[in-house]
Order: structure tokens, then sequence, then C-alpha cells
């Protein structure tokens, strides 16, 4: 068990070394685009149409990606496994290239009724669809380097791809004025043409065999993924609509600047998340499986939390920073929302732990149903409080809508695959994190003189419930390193 532990943790550590060159690029280069995306709105527009690639790529995949990460492991050889691999990209790629062929009959159409601006974009969605093709591509051959742990070469090209089409991205943003349509025109060049190199590079783990019983296979196993997928897409950018279209533009501009610094908690989670697919996976059968995914979820969530408390701590000067290139201050009051939202994050990820039974017994519809409860919630929540209370009620709807998904894998994984996680525990450790946050909030917006006390409390009282709670305990945890050479010698 000692050397499994060691071996997840440094998975996430080698997939973290691309993960963190990207957040550092984009947070670096974050600010070039918030400074010259200056009309009002532009922001905004720019995320609504991240939000309308994202849903093209779900549609696209179909659930054949996460379907990958079952059938490397489960094909009898190389051949078959190769198989899979084969037809779960010439799948995605051909749906994805359908959609974009669409985009290009009807573009003008498209952008009139999805953004209100004056501005042409009447050529956006077609661009940035064709990117996601290539995006996609790229997404399934790194997703097959993975499974396969070859960990620099999946570094290495994470990185060109992203960094690549940032910067080409940032060339036709600040050289040629280009705006929302220069962004898009980086990701078509920087993402093709990654694509292509890995196409070649891959070229041997490619047959010439289109076969209908493995796409079915794949199908079957990720298609019921599909709704989850389609339900997490309402719960991270259905808000962006509302707000765009029902609250103002200036609202959308805040909550999408809000979103990407919020995305520095994917530092910890995406790592993570990268390595215990496959980590999961690959022990499933071992009897002291459960225990080990226990053991796991509760530190994710105890890491995790504690992360977005002491983020939440420094944002204010990290948010300002984030956006120093703007003359106005019209998106200055937004850093008061960044730890919630990166709590969603947070709590995303973990509905993998607490569900990996559901996942080893191929019961993936009952997440679906899950995400599909908590989608609607969200919606219907954001339809109601976003007129009323502005950001404030995405961002409550955010929190609520994520730890349903939790609180509902957990209870749907227990009957199939049971797992202690001390959940009464951690629902208590929630509810102390979530009075601290309260209160730093509430210090934040009242701007008090000592409010390092106050956060040094939250901090203390937060990370005392830990032992309070009996999370963990100092015994028990003597316990498990008195425990793990011997268990190691077992694996």
């Amino acid at each position: 068990m000692k050397q499994l532990i060691k071996r997840l943790f440094s998975d996430s550590a080698a997939f973290a070394i691309a993960t963190m060159g990207n957040k550092v690029v984009a947070a670096m280069l974050g600010p070039i685009y918030v400074a010259f995306l200056t009309g009002e709105g532009e922001i905004a527009e720019w995320g609504l149409t991240n939000t309308l690639t994202l849903i093209l790529t779900y549609l696209s995949i179909l659930g054949t990606d996460a379907a990958m990460a079952f059938y490397f492991y489960d094909a009898k050889d190389v051949t078959e496994r190769r198989t899979y691999f084969t037809n779960a990209v010439v799948f995605s790629a051909g749906v994805c290239l359908i959609f974009t062929v669409f985009a290009f009959l009807f573009g003008a159409p498209l952008s009139e009724w999805v953004y209100e601006s004056t501005r042409d974009y009447s050529n956006l969605l077609p661009v940035a669809f064709m990117a996601t093709f290539g995006a996609i591509i790229i997404q399934h051959i790194l997703g097959y380097a993975r499974y396969s742990r070859r960990v620099w070469l999946f570094n290495i090209f994470s990185m060109a791809y992203v960094i690549g089409s940032n910067l080409l991205s940032i060339f036709f943003v600040v050289v040629y004025d280009m705006r929302v349509m220069g962004i898009f025109y980086g990701q078509l060049i920087g993402q093709l043409t990654v694509a292509l190199i890995l196409i070649i590079l891959f070229r041997k783990e490619f047959v010439l065999r289109i076969s209908r019983k493995h796409l079915m296979d794949l199908i079957r196993y990720g298609a019921p993924l599909l709704p989850t997928l389609l339900a997490f897409w309402v719960m991270t950018s259905v808000s962006r609509p509302i707000l765009y279209h029902m609250d103002s533009r200036l609202s959308a501009d805040i909550y999408e600047t809000c979103i990407r610094i919020a995305s520095i908690i994917v530092l910890i989670t995406s790592p993570f998340q990268l390595a215990w697919r496959p980590f999961s996976m690959s022990i499933k059968e071992r009897e002291d499986a459960p225990q080990l995914f226990g053991l796991v979820g509760r530190a994710l969530l105890v890491v995790g939390t504690l992360a977005v408390m002491i983020l939440a701590f420094f944002m204010k000067p990290l948010y300002h920073l984030y956006i120093i290139g703007r003359d106005d201050q019209s998106l200055s009051s937004g850093y008061i929302y960044v730890w919630a939202l990166s709590l969603g994050t947070l709590f995303n990820v973990l509905h993998n732990v607490f569900g990996v039974g559901l996942l080893i017994k191929k019961k993936t519809q009952v997440i679906s149903y899950g995400f599909m409860i908590a989608a609607a919630i969200y919606l219907i929540g954001n339809l109601i409080l976003v007129p009323v209370f502005s950001i404030w009620g995405t961002v409550i709807m955010t929190v609520v809508a994520y730890l349903f998904v939790i609180v509902w894998v957990y209870w749907k994984n227990q009957k199939e695959y049971p797992i202690d996680f001390r959940f009464r525990s951690i629902l208590i450790y929630l509810a102390v994190f979530f009075i601290s946050m309260t209160g730093v909030t509430w210090v934040q917006l009242s701007e008090m003189e000592y409010a390092w006390i106050c956060y040094v409390l939250a901090f203390v009282v937060t990370f005392g419930s830990v032992f309070a709670t009996g999370l963990f305990s100092i015994s028990s945890l003597n316990r498990i390193g008195h425990l793990l050479p011997k268990l190691g010698g077992k694996g």
C-alpha cells in the first residue's frame, strides 16, 4: 500500500509539471487579455465562446476518453488497445468536423443569437470549432500517453499546445488588435499544429481498422456519462449567458475574470485528477483498495479546502494584480467571489473519489442522475437568484450544486462499493469551513484594519476541526505510519 500511495502522488507530481506550467503561463498572459479586451462584454464574449466549444467537445467525444481509461487496461493485448484508441480518435474528430461544417454554413445567424454585440462575430464560431477539432485529437492522444505513463511526452505537448496557442493569441490580440477573434485564431493555428505533430509521433499506435464492436464498447461505456458531462456543462457554463443576458455584460465580465483566477486551484486538483482515474482502475482488485480510497478522499478534501482558504486570504492583491492593465476599476470588486468558485472546482474533483466504486462497478449512469439533478438545481437557482443577487446568486448555487453531487455519489457509492470516508465527520468539518469562510468574506467586505487576525483565527478553527471531528487524528496518523511498511510489503 505504501508503494501505491507513493505511485499515486509521484504520478500526480509528474503530471503537475504540465498543469503548473500551463497555469503559470495563463496567469501571466491573462492580464494581457484583460487589458486589451476593454470593450464592455468582450471578456464575457470570450467566455461565452469557450462555453460553446466546451459543449462541442463533450458532444464530440461522447465519453470515449473516459472509456479509454477503462479499456486501456481491460484490452487483452496491444492490438486491441490500439483498436480502441483509433476508433475513439476517429469517431470524436469526425463528429466535431460535422459541427464545424455546420458552423461555417450558419455562422452569421448563430453569432447574432449568441452575442449582444455590434462587433462582427460571424466567423468566430467556425474558427473556434475548428480549433476544437485540433484540441479533441490532442486530448485523446495525450490521454493515451498518460495511460501509458509517458509522463514527459505528456508534459511537453500539454505545455506546447496550451502555451503555444496562448502566445499566438496574444500576438493576434496585441499586434493586430483582433480582440476576441484574435484569441481563437491563435488557438486554431496552435492546436491544429500540435495535433498534426502528435498524429505523426503516435502513427504506430493507430491501426487501419474501424471496428464497430470496439466503437460500440467505447460508446456503451462512455455515452452514459454524456448526461453527466452536459449537466457539468450547465454547472460550469450556463451562468455565463444568464449573467450576460439577464443581469449585465459588466457582471458577466467580472464573473469571467473571477473564474479564470479561481482556476488557480487546478494547480492542486488537476494533477491529482489526471493520475487518479488510471491509478484507481489499476488497483481496483486489491483487497485494501477501499481503505486507500477512503484515506485519499479525506486527505484531498482537507488539503483542498485549506488551500482555498489560504488563497482567499491573499486574493485581493492577487486579483488586483491580475487586472492591473485596466485603466478603469470596473472589475475591481470581483475578488470576493473567487474562493467559492475555487471550491466548486475542488468539489467536482472530489466526486471522482467519493464515487470511485460506481466507476469500478460500471454504474456510471448513477453519477449521471446525480449531476442531472444538480444541474437542474443550479439552473433554476441561477434563474431565480441572479436577477436579485447578481453574481452572488451564481456563487451560492455553485457551492450548493457541487455539494449535492458529493452527497449523492457518496450515498449511491456505499450501496455498491462501501468505503469508510467518515462522512459524518466530513459534513461537520465542511460546516465549520463554510462558517469560517463566511466570516472571512464579511471581513473583506468590511475592509477591517486588522483582517489578518480574523484570517489566523479562521484557519486555526478550521484546521482544528479536522481533528475535533474525527476526520483525522494524531493517533490514527501514527498508526497508519506504523502500518504502511507492513502493507507495502504485501503490495
